[in-house]
């Protein structure tokens, strides 16, 4: 072979090796044997998400560290630094031992799932923990991709949308109201991560500047009441969609404000506006990002600027609550089953 057919043998044995595919890495890993594949138990799961799980007691060490040793936290944007911070909660005492309520499981396709343990709840409705897609080998299971996730865990879906060229977790679960003398009525609320270099990660939507906007945490419905100077009771409905396309994420939102007299608790309450708007997300310069403030906080905003006294939200989750049967499911905001 001549010098320069050797030259260009390599050039294009360097552009074939370029072109190939590099296989994903395994973050964790797990043997297991041919009915464990078949079938896996919770603490399968627990074993390989958790570093230091104790299978006999069923206990995760404290605080909990998932399989690659990054600590279980979470940090939504605070007021001070963020347009809308996440939502309002404080954490609840760690579980003593973790049980099957604390494991949520989605097949993606064959062989490949969506995998998160619930390590801690929140007095919202919210639980915490590490998410990973994992993929079934022929010699047990590897962890190709992993983060920690805070979502609604009751009833809770999890899929993978892909956006502008980036796969994005997306999480949906409803918050339920508890008290037994009433009709029970779940909010279903989403979380957005986008997975890059195989984590997950758990950031706010910003603008243009890079100023946040918000937590990547969006109600489907949601209800707040004020109370007015003059006395009487305010009540925003939020009630919102949101889709995915391959381009860029739209959230509609359409709220519904309707005022009532506390004093007189017989009046049904009276309409006071109506509203809608849609904002678009999308992923740019690996960081999510977003048109405008949501509808809901920019209302919410005059509304306190105009002296009202926000009442708390009462839409909580039991601790341990399993899910509904399919057919006793609770109703929704809007009375549909979920």
């Amino acid at each position: 072979m001549t010098r320069q057919g050797l030259l260009t043998a390599v050039a294009l044995g360097l552009l074939a090796g370029c072109a190939t595919t590099a296989p994903a890495p395994r973050l964790c890993q797990k043997d297991a044997g041919f009915n464990e594949r078949s079938a896996p138990t919770p603490d399968l799961w627990f074993a390989l998400l958790l570093h230091g799980y104790d299978k006999d007691r069923n206990v995760v060490p404290r605080p909990a560290v998932d399989c690659s040793g990054a600590p279980v936290v979470w940090q939504d944007p605070t007021q001070d630094e963020c347009r809308e911070p996440g939502p309002p909660s404080e954490p609840l005492p760690p579980p003593a031992q973790l049980t099957e309520q604390d494991l949520v499981l989605e097949t993606l396709q064959a062989r490949e799932r969506l995998v998160w343990v619930i390590t801690r709840r929140y007095t919202n409705g919210e639980g915490v923990g590490p998410v990973a897609r994992v993929h079934t080998t022929e010699t047990g299971f590897s962890v190709e991709a992993l983060g920690t996730l805070r979502a609604l865990p009751l009833h809770a879906k999890l899929r993978m949308e892909r956006v502008a060229g980036t796969e994005v977790l997306v999480a949906e679960g409803d918050a339920c109201t508890t008290d037994p003398s009433e009709e029970q009525v779940c909010r279903r609320a989403v979380r957005i991560m986008p997975l890059r270099s195989h984590r997950f990660f758990g950031e706010a939507v910003s603008n243009k500047d890079k100023a946040c906007l918000g937590a990547a945490w969006f109600p489907l419905s949601r209800e707040l009441s004020f109370t007015l100077p003059n006395g009487l009771r305010r009540t925003y409905e939020l009630a919102s969609t949101v889709s995915f396309k391959s381009d860029g994420i739209t959230v509609q939102e359409q709220v519904q404000v309707s005022d009532s007299d506390p004093k007189q608790p017989a009046v049904a309450p009276r309409l006071y506006r109506r509203a809608q708007d849609h904002r678009e997300l999308t992923v740019q310069d690996s960081i999510l990002t977003g048109s405008a403030p949501s509808l809901w906080v920019r209302m919410i905003e005059q509304q306190l600027l105009a002296g009202a006294k926000p009442l708390p939200e009462q839409v909580v989750v039991p601790l341990e609550a399993p899910p509904a049967p399919k057919d006793d499911a609770p109703k929704t905001a809007s009375g549909a089953k979920p």
